[in-house]
């Protein structure tokens, strides 16, 4: 019944019929069924979301919230035998990026960044103009980044990267190689050992704020297996090498060429004691040198080695008992018809003996040493002494080189691998199969890894490795009294020491001309490669000379006077007794070392440096001092201090405690203190 209307006298009713009731029920039915099933729905839903799909959208929400930066872990060093520091990492710069946003006036940033970074304001409005992130500078000095930061510039972010340096600079320059901006090995030990050298990288988790910047890092993951890179100990004695350097480099400072180097190897070991190149290459500065300069081309260029190969023809003859170093060869007056050429001597020799046609390196005489071999032999004895193969000493490019098989010889083959043309080495396997000669017919597979540190601790010595024996022990003994007498009465007197025998061969090779086919009629490659002392010999040198200009272009004249150099400074600093008395050394710079008897099995370790005359001191420690402080210390101490940095001491080489020579010169890394203090506790 409906209320009682005012106009009405009576109050108003509706019939009552049946079928209304049911049709309201009805509608009642159909609203609760649906709204059933919309809740069922919406369960179903949130039992999808929160536990079938849970994982995927718990990771979809962190993406947005968060997000994963790769920092990597300090790079090992690479350290010379002695421990002393080739390439470290200096955690001192910052890059500098831009993260691009609508509200954000370039201009107005472009103006700002210009006062701050190493960049015109051209480059800068450039770069600010990329739609996605973009690293605007790289290896920005630290204080760059303290008075950027406080600004809160928009956009501007900043990563902490390490700096790779290079103490030793030119020191091994090519061997130790470098890294890209990125820290990536490019050439050198940096590229081949370069997994090793990086480690892992710690994955960090950092916030995203509305604007997609990364104000702050949250906290580590996985912290427990991440680990720095090892550490790579190499055979090179800084010592020596300094005395290499030093050598090439004043001895060849009046003359004209496209290259040069110096390679010294430890013939009972195969370890790379030195290794020199010029022009010089200085891993901090790549920039500054053309790339062929920047590799170890020692180790990866090919060039045809030409007489200095005849220690490999005159071995084969000896061995094959073909010819006694007495057999007369009669050399034709210095010149002879050969299939496809006539071979000229720089000569006319007459009838030499075998000794002879060695020591007064005649063509003519070793074409005919070779013809008394068969094909097989002279291809089998090559490659017997190395050539032919990689030596696999360490480094990424190097190549087998080139030894023609008698089934592809022509007319002139036999006698142009007799004197070192028409075959393409090394100058790595040159000295490799010198060592050969020297240590008593056994060639060592050249080595350069001393030794591994692992960040947990753990090292790893490389022991030498014999390859196969190539001489008996009696044609090593008497190649080497050949050698001596190249020296004494032959080719290379100007590498004769006087008081200490030199084994040794000089060479003179003609420079392949590739465009024509051909070989250049006043280009050479001048060589000259032996080792010392004779009679028991420690070190074995290779002097190479790539294209000598105005005037003599001989290896005798241009090779020979810098072995000369290089072998008797090292006598004078680590076997002065083998000089004669009025030539012994008087000096007591501290970069001269005392006799060592024996360079072999030399323990792996600073203290292992045995300086003549110096009073030796314990390396202070100076980690987490003051960088003022810390040179007062090394002062105090009676050591030379290289600082670089500033703030606090982050690192220091070698490490505190070890024994080095008074006036010995260390070097010390500082950083600003929150830096340090992470450096330090890393």
């Amino acid at each position: 019944m409906f209320p009682r209307s005012p106009l009405l006298p009576y109050p108003m009713t509706v019939p009552n019929f049946p079928g209304n009731h049911r049709r309201f029920r009805g509608r009642e039915r159909l609203i609760a069924i649906a709204f059933l099933v919309v809740m069922i729905g919406f369960g179903a839903r949130l039992v999808q979301l929160q536990v079938v799909e849970h994982s995927r959208w718990k990771a979809m929400a962190q993406a947005q919230m968060y997000n994963t930066a790769k920092e990597p872990l300090p790079r090992g060093e690479i350290r010379d035998r002695h421990g002393l520091p080739l390439a470290v990492t200096l955690p001192m710069s910052y890059a500098v990026g831009f993260r691009p946003s609508e509200t954000i006036n370039r201009d107005s940033l472009a103006q700002v960044l210009t006062n701050y970074l190493p960049l015109a304001e051209t480059t800068i409005r450039r770069k600010l103009d990329s739609h996605g992130f973009t690293y605007l500078a790289r290896r920005v000095d630290w204080q760059v980044e303290q008075r950027l930061e406080p600004l809160k510039l928009p956009g501007i972010e900043f990563t902490r990267e390490a700096r790779r340096s290079y103490p030793a600079t030119v020191a091994a320059g090519t061997i130790v190689g470098f890294t890209n901006v990125d820290g990536i090995g490019q050439d050198g030990i940096e590229r081949a050992m370069d997994s090793l050298l990086s480690g892992d990288r710690l994955d960090m988790i950092v916030w995203n704020d509305a604007r997609r910047a990364v104000p702050a890092v949250m906290s580590p993951m996985e912290e427990a297996v991440a680990q720095s890179g090892a550490h790579v100990q190499l055979t090179i004695d800084l010592q020596l090498q300094a005395i290499l350097d030093r050598a090439l480099s004043e001895e060849l400072a009046d003359r004209q060429f496209e290259k040069a180097c110096a390679l010294l190897l430890d013939p009972h070991t195969g370890e790379i004691l030195g290794l020199s190149t010029l022009p010089q290459f200085d891993p901090n500065a790549p920039a500054d040198v053309a790339g062929e300069f920047r590799r170890c081309w020692p180790v990866t260029d090919l060039f045809e080695p030409g007489s200095i190969f005849k220690v490999v023809t005159v071995g084969a003859g000896l061995e094959e008992n073909v010819v006694t170093a007495a057999t007369l060869i009669d050399c034709e007056g210095g010149k002879y018809r050969v299939p496809g050429k006539v071979l000229n001597d720089a000569h006319p020799y007459g009838t030499l003996t075998v000794a002879e046609v060695f020591s007064k390196s005649s063509n003519i005489g070793c074409a005919k040493i070779s013809e008394r071999l068969r094909a097989d032999d002279v291809y089998d004895w090559i490659m017997r002494f190395g050539f032919g193969s990689k030596t696999d000493v360490g480094l990424l490019a190097e190549p087998s080189g080139y030894v023609p098989r008698p089934a592809n010889w022509s007319g002139p083959t036999r006698s142009n691998l007799a004197i070192g043309q028409g075959v393409s080495v090394t100058v790595l396997q040159i000295a490799a199969a010198y060592g050969a000669v020297a240590n008593g017919g056994m060639l060592m597979q050249p080595k350069l890894i001393r030794a591994l540190e692992f960040p947990t601790g753990e090292k790893v010595a490389f022991d030498p490795v014999s390859l196969r024996p190539v001489l008996r022990e009696e044609t090593a003994r008497e190649l080497t009294r050949l050698m001596t007498m190249v020296v004494e009465e032959g080719t290379g007197k100007s590498a004769k020491i006087e008081g200490v025998k030199i084994a040794g061969k000089t060479g003179t090779a003609q420079k392949v001309n590739l465009e024509a086919k051909s070989y250049y009629s006043n280009r050479y490659v001048s060589s000259f490669v032996g080792f010392f002392p004779a009679d028991a010999p420690q070190y074995v040198l290779a002097v190479v000379v790539d294209d000598p200009r105005g005037g003599s272009y001989y290896g005798g004249q241009i090779s020979a006077p810098v072995f000369k150099a290089i072998a008797h400074e090292i006598l004078e600093s680590r076997h002065p007794h083998l000089l004669p008395p009025d030539e012994e050394s008087t000096e007591s710079d501290s970069s001269k070392l005392v006799e060592q008897d024996s360079i072999e099995q030399e323990e792996i370790s600073f203290d292992s440096l045995q300086f003549a005359n110096v009073p030796r001191v314990a390396m202070p420690a100076v980690l987490g001092l003051p960088l003022r402080v810390a040179a007062e210390r090394m002062a105090n101490a009676g050591l030379t201090a290289r600082l670089e940095g500033h703030g606090v001491v982050s690192s220091q080489h070698p490490p505190a405690g070890i024994q080095v020579p008074l006036g010995y010169e260390c070097y010390i890394i500082a950083q600003p203190i929150g830096v340090a203090q992470y450096a330090v506790s890393r």
